[in-house]
This record gives structure tokens, C-alpha cells and sequence, in this order.
């Protein structure tokens, strides 16, 4: 039996970020879904209101076609759509990048262990007096004036 090595950039959920983008394409797609049968009910609507008064069928959609129609529908398609689009794009986009950040952070961190550890090695064993020369004769010179002081006071 051979065993397979797990891919954890296959695996792995889409981050928080990427969910918001796709649930704001969602969105977009539905407000651009919406405008475009907003459009086509008032289009017929208009088209009945003026039959009704009277206008020939042929000249009215002749008319309303190229002035409201057509207008209405790219307008719902580029803009609104155009959005859901790029929404969508920041999506995958967003989800990808994330992908190799975690992968890239994967391998930094391996690679700091290993360097770490070699350091380590290398390094020879150190002193546990963690004190720095400053500090030792710092401290060295304040005992020194309290000694002078305890002097001085037991002189008077």
C-alpha cells in the first residue's frame, strides 16, 4: 500500500475575504437579473399603453425599441453585470493569492526552524549570567556608593 501525500493547497476552504466577494457577485448577478426583466415589463407596458391610445403596433416597437429597449438592456447587462463580473474576478483572484501566501508562509517557517536549528548546533554553549559587562560594573559602582555612605554615616 503506498501512501499519498496530502496537496493542503488543494484542500484548504477559501478564506473569509473570497466568500464576501462571492456572495457580493451573487448579489450583483441577481440586481442585474432584476433590471433586466425590470426593463423588458416596462418596454411591454409601454408598448400596450400606446397601442391602446391608438398608435399602429409596428411603429410604436419601431420607436420604443431603439430609445428604451435596447438602451435598458445594456445598460442592466454592462453596468450592473459588468460589477457582478468583477466581483467574481476579485473572487478568484483573492482566493488564489491567499493560496500561495499559505504556502509561502509553510516554507518560510520550515526554512527558520532549519536555519534555527543549525545556528543552534554551531553555536558553543553559552554562560547562563545573562548580565552584560555594563550592567555588572553598574551594579558594581552603586554598591561601592552605598558602602562609601554606610561609611560615612557610621564615621559622624
Amino acid at each position: 500500500m503506498e501512501l499519498k501525500e496530502k496537496n493542503p493547497a488543494e484542500k484548504t476552504k477559501p478564506p473569509v475575504s473570497s466568500i464576501v466577494l462571492y456572495v457580493a457577485f451573487s448579489v450583483a448577478a441577481i440586481l442585474a437579473l432584476a433590471s433586466l426583466i425590470n426593463t423588458i415589463i416596462v418596454y411591454s407596458n409601454n408598448v400596450d399603453q400606446y397601442v391602446k391610445m391608438g398608435y399602429p403596433a409596428a411603429e410604436v416597437t419601431k420607436y420604443l425599441v431603439q430609445t428604451q429597449l435596447l438602451p435598458g438592456i445594456f445598460e442592466s447587462i454592462a453596468i450592473t453585470g459588468g460589477i457582478a463580473i468583477i466581483l467574481l474576478g476579485a473572487g478568484i483572484i483573492n482566493h488564489k493569492i491567499s493560496k500561495c501566501l499559505m504556502l509561502l508562509n509553510k516554507n518560510e517557517v520550515s526554512n527558520e526552524a532549519t536555519k534555527e536549528l543549525v545556528q543552534e548546533e554551531n553555536m558553543p554553549a553559552a554562560s547562563t549570567d545573562s548580565t552584560t559587562p555594563e550592567e555588572s560594573t553598574e551594579g558594581n559602582n552603586e554598591d561601592d556608593q552605598d558602602k562609601k555612605d554606610d561609611e560615612d554615616n557610621l564615621a559622624q
